[in-house]
């Protein structure tokens, strides 16, 4: 008779095809035993097992999804004699047969359980055993009770009279299905989808895996304290148990809750079968109340579940699934399994169990809960070895045994992250006591006035700067200081373009303890208002009015005649350098557009600069190029860094700023050797190199946003003697305070990398606890780098300065960053995301970054820039993208949509592309979600006319130019007309050539149109191309 199958049978075949994620595989548990026993009566007793028990003669069809029941016992067994190996050589070919054997799919033309027995030499190991027996169910035919139940039933050869088979369960009334299907609805409509715990690439990316254990033992005097607890508290000890491991599991999350499968199989009578279903439970993470209290709303929940069975695992799955937008994905990744009341075999059987594995499909972490047959506690982790890195997997064991052990010692059910967690991943930590001065301030005053290097200070133009005749501009700004009476504690905003003038000023504001704030020269009026306001300067030196403030030139300030003994002048350097008072204010771009005014010190910049010039080992024969803003922190260490080691500094002059192609060519004219700017700065260097501009290069340090591996991969062909640096930390950390050294090991994301001497990184969840390695969390910093605070209307502020606790529980100032990371285990930290690169569309949480990294695989597209738009029409949340393409590329918005549909799930695939020559860019380099959000509304909302068919291609080519520079000409222009006319610079040329490859289909490099002088030119060079 046949018998129709379960709809979690029916599951577990769809497991086995790899149409589903972390599929490819059967629902089995792999068993070894080793000890004595009579293997040429095994064969027999199997059989004689096989006829007792019909699960055992269960045959599946997967065309009808039906199983029948065989007359006669079909046992697949197999002996093989390994008595004439030696021990070690018998030893490797099991564990070499067991990988096989413990993976392999069963056919289904027969019952799906399999046994192979060994005969070992004599003697194994250091002990008696002679035999070694593999075991092999499918539950398509038995349960974990089952298996461990016949098993029990074999070895002891008990022969117990055997329960008629059960009747198949009656279909469960409407009602009662409706009801629970309610009620599982209700349980968990807070489901955000599978947990957030550090998989190693996401699940619904995970075909298939082989699968591997891990555990730990708790001894039983362990056990029966612990369970002593948890009946004093109302518990159950599957309870308690389960309670303490998720409260553990819990710290490997990134953020979210945890959901995890528990399976249930209520004994009903009748033979050994696999009645299993499971259900789902949210464990509530640490939100006020003691772990004793959830434990009881866990087991209240658990309770409940079970009287809710009607509405299958099945069904539960398939509605979280299309509650947490993760359809065609893995809905419950973790499993909690309690087989504590499983059968085992006496301590003094001749037969020990030795191994197990179990392994589902869509299950990358199977948490199982056994007693041995001494009676201690097993907790055993089967994991998917795709999914889960094997460390991970012993830190989570490591920290439930540390669990354990503190709730027995303590006789309370409470532990916290530092009595759970190991913190050897914090070993670049260093303590703020570390800090050692550099006296950065008194070495740049020495090289000025007391023994100045033979080189120059400074190249600007045509000009060199002599430290000497720096020294000469400084002292008489110091004396117009003093004459207008302004010394340690004043404040002056210098508000001027790049210039030596602009370096002595500064200089002299540092040197007399004066606070400076470095503003855009460039900036809007009423922006340069705002900041003025802000930071209540006691004077403002430079060239744009700003009504209310007194603006003095700086050649007022530089034509002071020069008095006194310029260190008469200045308080004492050796203590000015290492001061924690505020020294200067830098003005950030803010996350609302609004500029925050951070406050830092000289303490903290001297931390930078001294330990940098080491690390880097920075001398006098080195030569910076100044290409950062002035306003930018990464400007801080290229002058005073460089003037600190008596270096020359290349200051590009006024108009060659955003000059990439000049910029190469300061690069070989005056040897630069040592670069350090943002990463989209250093690009459109790279792109305007025409040879070997920049073989003097010697160290490359980019930071402050995501370096591109592909860039990093040229560097070290075309300058493979350089030194590549990778630095980090918000301007509220000091210049940097996180560093790496990338290694040929570095191919893929570059690290964000270890702390700054006498600085501490830590990375917290959304609890304030440490996270362990390899779990994401908030970025927070301490230290001698830590800013000073927030100026707001002229006072000091503390938003985002927060006090938490160390790993050793002592109270720390931090900055709480709006970045995300995670720790390896060799204690570098990877850059994540930032706290708000995840936005929610259509109920969908999606990780902004991680569809931008996807996108820009595509081999046409160089850069993707994604943000969230309001839709007017529907109210709904939707992703925009905008895209710049690779030189000579023509791909559409549809190509680029159809790629990302075999690439994203459909959730993730933005509603509209828009192609761009250039991704916008803040006034710091980095990528303005704000201006992409503009443009995608504006492009909505405008409706271009068509371009005339029949225009001439030169004025085609000259409206591109136009488009890019600008036109304000009040003459016509054609395309005879001297681009120098029109304003055209090198730095236009980029995004220049990028729309003349867009719109003719070409591959024009930017060199090649510095050879045009007018659209007539550039239409031939176009046309010659295209011949």
């Amino acid at each position: 008779m046949e018998t129709e199958l379960t709809s979690l049978q029916r599951a577990y075949l769809l497991g086995r095809s790899e149409y589903v994620p972390l599929g490819g595989v059967a629902m089995q548990e792999f068993r070894e035993y080793r000890g004595r026993f009579d293997l040429d009566l095994l064969e027999r007793q199997l059989v004689l097992l096989a006829e007792r028990h019909e699960s055992l003669r269960t045959v599946i069809d997967r065309k009808t999804y039906s199983r029948h029941i065989l007359e006669k016992p079909s046992v697949d067994f197999l002996s093989i004699d390994l008595s004439g190996l030696a021990p070690e050589e018998a030893d490797r070919k099991i564990d070499e047969l067991r990988q096989e054997f413990s993976h392999r799919l069963f056919d289904l033309t027969a019952p799906p359980w399999q046994v192979v027995a060994f005969k070992l030499p004599e003697p194994a190991e250091k002990t008696d055993d002679t035999c070694a027996v593999f075991f092999r169910f499918d539950a398509l035919i038995l349960d974990g009770f089952s298996i461990a139940a016949l098993l029990a039933e074999l070895f002891e050869d008990k022969r117990p009279e055997v329960a008629p088979p059960a009747a198949s369960p009656a279909a469960p009334d409407r009602d009662m299905v409706r009801r629970d299907a309610e009620y599982w609805k209700s349980k968990l409509k807070s489901y955000e989808g599978a947990p957030r715990l550090p998989w190693k690439k996401p699940l619904e990316d995970i075909k298939t895996s082989r699968y591997e254990r891990a555990g730990l033992t708790v001894d039983k005097e362990r056990l029966r304290i612990f369970s002593r607890l948890g009946a004093k508290n109302g518990l159950f000890q599957n309870t308690v148990l389960s309670a303490a491991i998720l409260e553990v599991l819990s710290h490997w999350l990134s953020e979210g809750p945890l959901h995890v499968g528990i399976p249930a199989a209520p004994r009903t009578g009748g033979g050994y079968a696999n009645r299993s279903t499971f259900f789902a439970v949210a464990w509530e993470t640490r939100q006020g109340t003691d772990l004793a209290e959830r434990a009881r709303t866990l087991q209240t929940d658990v309770l409940e579940a079970l009287d809710h069975l009607s509405f299958s695992g099945v069904d539960i799955n398939r509605f979280l699934m299309d509650i947490g937008g993760t359809e065609g994905g893995v809905a419950l990744p973790v499993v909690l399994t309690n087989g504590l009341s499983w059968p085992t075999l006496p301590p003094d059987h001749p037969i020990r169990l030795r191994d197990c594995l179990t392994q589902t499909p869509q299950v990358a972490m199977d948490i199982r809960l056994t007693t041995t047959s001494d009676g201690d506690l097993a907790v055993d982790i089967d994991y998917a070895v795709e999914a889960v890195d094997a460390a991970v997997v012993r830190d989570i064991l490591a920290a439930i045994d540390k669990a354990v052990r503190v709730i027995c010692e303590t006789e309370t059910l409470a532990f916290s992250a530092r009595d759970i967690l190991d913190f050897s991943h914090y070993r670049f930590n260093s303590p703020e006591e570390g800090y050692s001065s550099c006296g950065y301030l008194n070495r740049i005053a020495d090289h000025m006035f007391n023994a100045p290097p033979e080189n120059d200070a400074l190249i600007n133009g045509d000009r060199r700067v002599s430290y000497a005749d720096l020294g000469a501009g400084v002292h008489k700004a110091l004396t117009f200081l003093e004459e207008r009476k302004l010394e340690n504690g004043n404040i002056v905003v210098l508000s001027l373009p790049r210039s030596p003038e602009q370096t002595m000023l500064t200089l002299a504001c540092a040197l007399r303890g004066i606070i400076w704030v470095p503003v855009d020269a460039c900036a809007p009026a009423d922006r340069l208002k705002y900041m003025y306001d802000n930071c209540r300067p006691d004077l403002v030196v430079g060239s744009t009015p700003v009504a209310g403030y007194e603006v003095i030139p700086a050649e007022t300030v530089l034509n002071t005649v020069a008095s006194k003994d310029p260190f008469a002048l200045m308080p004492r350097l050796e203590d000015l350098s290492s001061s924690d008072a505020a020294a200067y204010y830098l003005y950030t771009s803010g996350t609302t557009g609004k500029p925050k005014c951070v406050v830092l010190s000289n303490r903290s910049t001297d931390n930078v600069i001294g330990s940098t010039n080491a690390e880097w080992e920075i001398t006098s024969s080195d030569v910076f190029i100044s290409v950062s803003p002035l306003y930018h922190d990464m400007s801080i260490y290229e002058v005073f860094g460089c003037l600190t080691a008596g270096a020359t500094l290349v200051q590009p002059v006024q108009g060659e700023e955003k000059d990439a192609v000049r910029w190469n060519q300061l690069v070989a004219e005056h040897g630069v050797t040592i670069w350090s700017s943002v990463p989209t700065i250093f690009e459109m260097l790279l792109s305007c190199r025409k040879g070997e501009e920049l073989k003097s290069l010697r160290l490359i340090n980019q930071g402050g946003d995501y370096l591109k591996p592909a860039v990093i991969a040229e560097l070290r062909q075309t300058n493979p003697g350089a030194r590549l640096s990778s630095i980090g930390g918000p301007t509220e950390t000091t210049i940097w305070s996180i560093w790496h050294r990338i290694c040929p090991q570095d191919t893929g994301n570059i690290p964000y990398g270890r702390p700054l001497p006498a600085n501490s990184y830590f990375i917290l969840n959304e609890h304030g606890e440490h996270c362990p390695p390899g779990v994401v969390g908030r970025i927070h910093s301490c230290g001698v780098n830590t800013a000073l605070g927030y100026l707001q209307d002229g006072e000091l502020h503390q938003h985002d300065f927060v006090t938490i606790e160390d790993e050793h529980g002592c109270s720390v100032r931090a900055f709480r960053s709006g970045d995300r990371g995670k720790y390896r285990h060799d204690g570098i930290i990877l850059f994540d995301s930032r706290v708000q690169g995840y936005i929610k569309v259509r109920g969908v949480r999606i990780s902004i970054p991680d569809v931008e990294n996807e996108l820009v695989k595509h081999p046409e597209v160089s850069r993707v820039l994604l943000t969230d738009l309001g839709d007017e029409r529907s109210g709904e949340t939707e992703l925009g993208a905008l895209y710049e393409l690779v030189a000579g590329s023509r791909i559409t918005d549809a190509d680029l949509r159809s790629f990302a549909r075999r690439h994203l799930q459909e959730s993730h695939i933005p509603s509209r592309f828009l192609r761009v020559d250039s991704i916008p860019l803040s006034a710091n380099g980095k990528p303005d979600r704000r201006q992409a959000r503009r443009i995608l509304a504006e492009t909505s909302a405008a409706k271009r006319p068509p371009r005339p068919r029949q225009e001439p291609e030169s004025r085609r080519v000259l409206d591109i130019y136009l488009g890019v520079v600008g036109n304000g000409q009040s003459r016509p222009v054609d395309g005879s007309t001297d681009f120098l006319s029109i304003g055209l610079l090198p730095s236009h040329l980029k995004p220049i050539s990028a729309r003349i490859n867009a719109e003719f289909g070409v591959a024009l490099l930017p060199k090649q149109l510095l050879q045009c002088r007018n659209a007539d030119q550039v239409h031939q060079l176009v046309a010659a191309q295209c011949a």
